[in-house]
């Protein structure tokens, strides 16, 4: 039976359990944490600033930052000084580590006297003499800071051994329920470890230097999320959310960017040498493959290669101009929403309101026809049948058309979509750029029917013999009833593909040739129509194209 073991501190009112690092030096100071610009897929710029003390131009960061490769930068910033040379190392601390478990407590009181109360109620009082038999294990281990740490042996004991009235009591650790320890019991113990840490040599300085240190790292990211608050039938509230994930280090009054765009940086995936992650030979087959899944031949070391094209002037980090809080500014073709004084803790998550504005919308109704062409670019037959049921390729969706009027592009992301309080709908809105216009689907129009349908009305057969082979030429027409169930006039977009050269649209249609290579014999074709429908009106709406068919 399992049971709950429990120790109890007698004449002892107050512990306090800590955590303390004793190198028998004065404790170094750390540079802060003043910028961060985080990407989607969790990568982040991370910049740090502070004074560091020196010893004839010699100092020491106890912080090794988990920096990809290449991106790893230090640069002074006092006038007259540059950085020499830094050096990544381990150094052996011993830490003071909380004794959690009941037989470590035990063990560690060696030679005390305590009662310990059994199943049955039943009290022992002796002293501590060990346990029979122990099974140890030495297992490496990780510290917050990442560094590694050798732990104590930790005993999983069969029977806890005490000298009472002169005799040796053997007692089943199992059976115990709990015991009362003596006044100011060990409840700590030190351990060796290795801590990582940087040495640097700046020219020029002596006492101190003010560095700035900046590098990539995973664990810091961001999501964004809409909301979308229906006012009329023509205005609507958006408000941008930003959920800012830390994984990686604490972050206390911190200057944030929230990063839009496509971010580049090749060697995102390795390790920098200098976090003292992984040995030569592993970082250079990591090189390797890197080099190898972009199609190059040379090795990623010798190639020298700076991830990402980052600039990072001494004296003067920037990830662009400073603004008021959430305001965007312009970087390259990147897109930073900004958040002054951002306090969040290693494994917290935040929330903020990015902007909130009102911009105008148009309700419409969209039919994107999902049929798989018959034939393929060269004229070979494909199966007609696209997996998809029919019912759901004639499928109308409401959608609501919004304009991008605010000072920021959108990103693409989850959407919420409300009336008042009500919820009408989830999807994804996709990237909007300033001043244009996307589509957000609300929900399936179920009283707006329409159905299609294809028909061969002409054929030319061998008209034509290209690369060896025959073809015929076949001219289709297509047909699209549409019919407006609803009690108001709804303007309706249709969207169409086919295999083959357009001859003829009604209302209006337009067609557009996608981009392709050149040799091929039937084009893929975009069919575009813009039509309003009045309550009760049916539509039908027709459409003629030219097809190569290799027999």
């Amino acid at each position: 039976m399992r049971v709950s073991r429990r120790f109890v501190l007698v004449a002892c009112t107050c512990v306090i359990w800590s955590l303390a690092a004793h190198s028998g030096d004065a404790p170094q100071p750390e540079l802060k944490t003043s910028a961060v610009a985080a990407f989607k897929n969790g990568l982040a710029f991370v910049v740090k600033q502070g004074d560091v003390r020196l010893e004839a131009g010699v100092g020491n960061l106890t912080t090794i930052p988990n920096a990809t490769l290449g991106s790893l930068w230090i640069a002074p910033n006092d006038a007259g000084t540059s950085l020499d040379e830094v050096v990544a190392h381990r150094d052996k601390v011993f830490e003071q580590q909380n004794l959690a478990a009941l037989t470590d407590v035990l063990l560690a009181n060696a030679g005390k006297v305590v009662t310990v109360v059994d199943h049955a109620q039943k009290e022992y009082t002796g002293q501590i003499v060990g346990f029979q038999p122990a099974e140890k294990s030495n297992a490496e281990g990780m510290n917050a800071s990442g560094d590694r740490v050798v732990p104590q042996p930790h005993v999983t004991p069969e029977f806890l051994l005490l000298k009472s009235d002169g005799k040796l009591l053997a007692l089943y650790f199992r059976n115990i329920e709990r015991v009362v320890l003596p006044e100011n019991p060990v409840l700590q113990q030190a351990q060796e470890g290795e801590r990582k840490a940087l040495r640097f040599k700046v020219r020029g300085a002596t006492g101190h230097a003010n560095l700035t240190m900046g590098y990539l790292e995973h664990g810091l990211g961001w999501t964004p999320s809409y909301l979308v608050s229906l006012q009329d039938d023509k205005t609507a509230q958006i408000t941008m959310q930003a959920v800012l994930v830390n994984d990686a280090e604490d972050l206390k009054d911190t200057d944030f960017f929230f990063v839009v765009g496509v971010p580049n940086f090749a060697y995102a995936n390795i390790p920098s040498p200098m976090a003292l992650q992984q040995s030569l030979l592993d970082f250079m087959q990591a090189a390797s493959r890197r080099d190898e899944m972009d199609g190059r031949y040379s090795n990623a070391l010798m190639a020298q290669k700076v991830a990402g094209d980052m600039a990072f002037e001494p004296g003067a980090p920037s990830f662009g101009s400073t603004t008021e809080a959430l305001q965007g500014v312009q970087e390259e073709d990147l897109f930073l929403y900004s958040r002054k004084n951002v306090t969040l803790a290693r494994g917290e998550r935040a929330t903020y309101n990015v902007f909130s504005e009102t911009v105008n919308c148009q309700h419409i109704y969209e039919w994107n026809l999902e049929d798989q062409p018959r034939v393929d670019g060269f004229g070979n037959p494909q199966n007609g049948n696209s997996g998809t049921d029919r019912s759901m390729k004639d499928n109308v969706w409401h959608s609501l058309r919004l304009k991008n009027t605010t000072k920021f592009p959108w990103t693409s992301a989850p959407t919420m979509v409300i009336s008042g309080t009500r919820p009408l709908s989830q999807d994804t809105v996709p990237y909007t750029p300033k001043s244009a216009s996307s589509n957000l689907k609300l929900t399936i129009a179920t009283d707006i029917r329409a159905s299609h349908e294809e028909n061969e009305v002409e054929r030319q057969k061998e008209i034509q013999r290209r690369r060896n082979y025959n073809y015929d030429q076949v001219t289709v027409e297509g047909k699209l009833t549409i019919k407006n169930y609803k009690s108001k006039e709804v303007r309706l977009s249709v969207t169409d593909k086919v295999r083959g050269t357009v001859e003829s649209q009604t209302d209006e249609g337009k067609a557009d040739k996608l981009a392709e290579a050149i040799a091929v014999d039937n084009p893929l074709t975009r069919m575009t129509w813009e039509v309003s429908l009045k309550p009760g009106e049916e539509r039908v709406i027709k459409y003629r194209y030219k097809v190569w068919l290799r027999v």
